[in-house]
């Protein structure tokens, strides 16, 4: 296993961190929702760098969604039929399919996607209720059927986490380390290629890239922070998996909006200007903690809780650069409302979520 693109050794053996050495390679023994649960999973993975973990997917899961195509394609109907997308020359299309009787055959000859897989089926549903658990964020679900030898979507990078599970079959990953302002965790994506956000990568401009190549089976997992990019492929078999996203609802940048909202900054609009000057993009491109915003609504955790949470997080940000007296300014009126921007985050999310549609019935 490599981590951060280079081996981990210990008196020249591989190093596995939270995993077993098996068969020449660290295989995580846990099943999925022990990797999610794990410190080692947060603390150096997530949000951090992307991570093979070969057979990870527990068996039972794996039996629930044997088959889990065939299920959904029956399910498509006027309702959801913009659900269902078709890859045409590396890019997705909704125009080729007109009803249900046809993805067999249009199965057959180039990949589809199915979109907000949680929702159509059961055994999906629950991968995302295992996720929303540890993470605090219930995911979206994508589902990418692909026949043999074909090209899914072209080198990209994508706004959000993933987890990739592959369901069925097999399919090769070019995974590369991220380049340019993909470095600072974009939870936004531009299709013109002359904006900054523009996701997408030619050959030439992977030159020089820190890529792998890994080949997912069945029951295997990969995780890729946002800005990872990313281009899958099929040989001689035909594959199905599930791309796990993880879209969160507030970053450390949005959380000082919050501040600025609720009084917290004597000085808004110049606070606001400092902090996005001396913090570095990345930490205010990262995901706030969900999980306490998750356990306060469910009431396994008090507010004062989650917090105290939030109060950690925004200590253990990258203040360097921010001179003393401005970092210990900001700080202070940072936790000093923090509470005030807890409850504000919380209220948004019940709001939001009342607005999702529901496509599949």
């Amino acid at each position: 296993m490599l981590v951060g693109g280079l081996p981990w050794l210990s008196f020249g053996a591989v190093l596995c961190l939270g995993e077993e050495f098996e068969g020449g390679e660290c295989v995580w023994k846990d099943g999925l929702e022990g990797l999610v649960a794990s410190a080692e999973f947060r603390d150096r993975v997530y949000q951090v760098e992307h991570r093979y973990y070969p057979g990870a997917l527990e068996i039972g899961i794996r039996t629930e969604l044997d088959g889990v195509e065939t299920r959904v394609f029956r399910k498509m109907a006027d309702s959801n039929r913009g659900l269902f997308k078709v890859i045409v020359d590396g890019k997705p299309t909704t125009d080729r399919i007109k009803n249900s009787g046809e993805i067999p055959e249009v199965s057959k000859m180039t990949p589809i996607i199915v979109n907000t897989m949680q929702d159509a089926d059961p055994s999906v549903g629950r991968i995302a209720d295992t996720i929303a658990r540890h993470l605090g964020i219930r995911p979206n679900i994508n589902m990418y059927t692909s026949p043999p030898h074909s090209v899914g979507l072209t080198a990209h990078h994508d706004p959000q986490d993933v987890f990739v599970i592959q369901v069925s079959g097999s399919k090769t990953w070019l995974v590369c380390d991220p380049i340019g302002p993909g470095r600072s965790l974009p939870t936004r994506v531009s299709d013109d290629p002359s904006h900054d956000l523009y996701y997408r990568y030619s050959t030439k401009d992977l030159e020089g890239a820190t890529c792998r190549e890994y080949e997912l089976n069945i029951g295997d997992i990969l995780y890729m922070p946002r800005g990872t990019i990313h281009a899958p492929a099929t040989h001689k078999n035909s594959s199905v998996h599930l791309t796990v996203g993880i879209d969160g609802d507030f970053t450390w940048g949005d959380f000082f909006k919050g501040v600025a909202r609720s009084g917290g900054f004597e000085k808004p609009r110049e606070s606001l200007s400092t902090l996005f000057t001396c913090l570095p993009q990345r930490d205010l491109n990262r995901l706030v903690p969900h999980l306490p915003l998750w356990d306060t609504q469910n009431n396994r955790i008090t507010l004062q809780q989650a917090q105290l949470e939030f109060s950690k997080g925004v200590e253990n940000l990258g203040w360097g650069k921010c001179p003393l007296e401005t970092r210990e300014r900001l700080l202070r009126e940072c936790l000093g409302v923090v509470g005030k921007v807890v409850d504000l985050m919380l209220k948004l999310q019940v709001n939001s979520r009342s607005r999702k549609p529901k496509f599949w019935t």
